[in-house]
């Protein structure tokens, strides 16, 4: 029998220190080895967390311990002399991942970094370079690419279901997380990273093709006075000649609307994403000139699907440099963008994705 992977948690301000947590604590052959707060009052901590989707979890580092049966140190140091971990989730305020990801390695432990992984590209490349260098899995979430929708739409789109993708359309309606180190631009990423990467990299997933120009508009029309975007727009033109849209809206203050939308078209059919009109979930719906098609999206938990991923590779000295470079793309991707709004320019980009 394989012995239990074991896998700590640094920081406990992100959703991702409870979600990971969950997911860590119900995942076979897995074992949490423990929460390093790294000193965060617990107020501070209280207010980091307070955010509607996490009402089911503990907000307390007592209820942390209690609920998931594991030990609360205050350093990341005292965990790994007690606990020693064979991997650890970096889960602090944006601005820390790469000190926590490189402290990490330099103990010889794997890494896994939530969306947003990195600030800017240097930033994510310094730390997958220490990891390689050292012979250890570090990779960035993409968390598209572990949903049952969006891994069902590229599989048709694989099929040559609607022929080669020629447009697509990719929206992402969310609230902004303000608050706290979420209103602070010295620590937190900001919203293009933190909920436009699902946008983003859905783009490259589906489209199938690198963005070669890129156009865009970013503007604060509803949150006066914080130093962020509300809302943006971006258009590429793809390296294949196929055209993108992005829309970033962030001025909402209601659950998540109908503004969270996608489709590809392509030279022989159109996919989108929608109600499935024979059950109470969703399909992949695959339009065509004689038929509409609709594929059942089998259910799995993300987390669990892309944190077990990152396990098997970090079990089996496997090669993680791919998975990186998607993510280092998709991250150049809305750098990109982001100049672009700031300077009111159009950019083009080289082979590497990068202006």
């Amino acid at each position: 029998m394989k012995p239990k992977f074991r896998v700590g948690i640094v920081g406990a301000v992100s959703s991702y220190s409870l979600h990971y947590g969950q997911t860590l604590w119900d995942m076979p052959g897995i074992e949490l080895a423990g929460l390093a707060y790294l000193g965060r009052d617990p107020k501070y901590i209280k207010h980091s967390l307070n955010l509607p989707w996490l009402a089911k979890y503990p907000k307390t580092l007592e209820g942390y311990a209690e609920t998931f049966k594991t030990q609360i140190y205050e350093t990341v140091d005292q965990m790994v002399a007690s606990s020693k971990p064979d991997a650890v989730c970096i889960c602090t305020e944006d601005y820390l991942h790469q000190h926590y990801a490189l402290q990490a390695v330099a103990s010889g432990m794997h890494v896994f970094l939530p969306k947003p992984f990195a600030r800017s590209s240097e930033e994510a490349e310094t730390m997958f370079k220490a990891a390689n260098t050292n012979n250890l899995v570090m990779v960035g979430s993409l968390p598209h690419r572990f949903q049952a929708a969006s891994a069902t739409a590229r599989q048709a789109i694989d099929d040559d279901k609607i022929g080669r993708p020629v447009s697509g359309h990719f929206s992402i309606a969310h609230h902004l997380s303000l608050g706290g180190w979420k209103s602070d631009p010295s620590m937190a990423a900001g919203p293009e990273l933190e909920v436009g990467f699902y946008a983003f990299d859905l783009m490259r997933m589906l489209m199938k093709s690198e963005p070669q120009t890129i156009m865009g508009i970013g503007v604060n029309l509803d949150h006066h006075g914080i130093p962020y975007i509300d809302n943006g727009k971006c258009i590429m033109k793809c390296q294949n000649g196929a055209l993108a849209s992005i829309d970033l809206i962030f001025s909402i203050h209601q659950p998540f609307p109908a503004a969270r939308k996608m489709h590809v078209v392509g030279d022989e059919g159109a996919l989108t994403i929608e109600p499935d009109p024979n059950t109470d979930g969703e399909c992949v719906a695959i339009y065509r000139p004689d038929r509409i098609e609709r594929q059942k999206i089998p259910k799995w938990d993300p987390h669990a699907k892309e944190l077990g991923a990152w396990i098997d590779l970090c079990r089996s000295g496997g090669d993680s440099t791919k998975w990186q470079q998607e993510g280092l793309r998709t991250l150049a991707m809305i750098s990109a963008y982001k100049q672009a709004y700031q300077n009111n320019e159009m950019l083009t980009l080289d082979q590497e994705g990068k202006s």
